[in-house]
């Protein structure tokens, strides 16, 4: 039974391991349940092994399962990017383009990438996941996300069927209010650093190892992490409103100087690494993931070229002009 000519019994596959019954998958399919339970035996029978364990409260998968649910998510994904190709010679440029970003990307450069991408391919529509690498990266290699774009990881060689295209280097540093006490200093160590409260972005494991290296490789206590949140936009009210610390790209400061938070002067730098956009090898031809890189080139561009231009009186010019923001219609 060739897996390709029986693709339906993957579709019937999919809805019952998303939907964790038999039940509530024939309901969001529109068939009857003996149908789809008699699909789902088909493709046991295949196999010769159980795809489901059977459970009084619906199904959860067997080790064989998953591995299936994972071939399975990106077959259902390359059809989506094959209908989706397909109909943008038909209909002008559709479908649904799935974008995963890191914190720094989310929260700056990657809503005005998408505002530029629809400009071009005005009937896409986009799904924006934002979070940590240990959140997205499993999202992608799942086939649940289409492209991430974040900071690389250290391994350096992306999974297989996974290609990498570079933007440019990120630089983590340690950030407070505007009216911290710390900022106002022309140096700070681990050890200044101490007695403030920490509040980061969704306890970013790697993030927190890298700080609690540098903190100790400067002879200074592991941070004391009070706060953390699920919004970058949640974090930054909490520096500005009390004495936290937090950590980000000091490109997000140079990409947003007015948001009411500055670098601490802390002698070390937490963390240095590229960033880059990391996508399945068979979308390299897909015109919305190269119409999104592309839209990120040109304004990672700008952010490079302003990184050292200084405007009056010593302030760092806005790196997102008025030309990346449209007016509204």
């Amino acid at each position: 039974m060739p897996l390709l000519r029986n693709a339906a019994l993957l579709r019937d596959f999919l809805a019952v391991a998303g939907a964790g019954s038999v039940s509530a998958a024939a309901q969001a399919l529109g068939v009857s349940q003996p149908a789809l339970t008699k699909s789902v035996r088909r493709l046991e029978t295949h196999y010769g092994l159980a795809l489901f364990e059977r459970r009084a409260r619906g199904m959860a998968l067997t080790p064989l399962g998953e591995t299936l649910l994972a071939h399975a998510k990106l077959i259902d994904a390359q059809c989506r990017f094959a209908d989706a190709e397909m109909r943008a010679f038909t209909k002008g440029a559709a479908g649904r383009l799935r974008i995963g970003a890191g914190p720094f990307w989310g929260a700056t450069v990657i809503p005005l990438a998408i505002v530029r991408l629809q400009q071009q391919l005005p009937n896409l529509e986009v799904e924006l996941d934002v979070g940590v690498n240990t959140i997205i990266h499993p999202k992608l290699f799942a086939g649940d996300l289409d492209i991430v774009v974040c900071a690389l990881p250290d391994a350096g060689v992306p999974p297989p069927g996974i290609d990498v295209h570079r933007f440019f280097d990120l630089t983590m540093r340690v950030i407070a209010g505007d009216d911290h006490p710390l900022v106002r200093r022309r140096q700070v160590s681990a050890t200044d650093l101490a007695p403030y409260p920490w509040a980061l972005y969704q306890r970013d494991r790697e993030m927190v190892a890298k700080l609690m290296t540098a903190l100790r490789d400067d002879g200074g206590a592991p941070p004391r992490v009070m706060v953390e949140s699920s919004s970058v936009l949640a974090v930054l009210e909490i520096l500005k409103s009390g004495p936290y610390l937090s950590c980000i790209a000091d490109t997000f400061l140079r990409v947003r100087p007015d948001i009411g938070v500055r670098a601490v002067p802390f002698r070390r730098d937490i963390w240095s690494c590229p960033s880059g956009a990391l996508y399945h090898r068979t979308l390299h031809q897909f015109a919305p993931v190269q119409a999104l890189i592309g839209a990120i080139d040109e304004i990672s561009a700008r952010i490079s070229r302003t990184a050292k231009v200084r405007g009056k009186a010593g302030a760092t010019v806005n790196a997102i002009s008025s030309a990346d923001r449209v007016p509204s219609p």
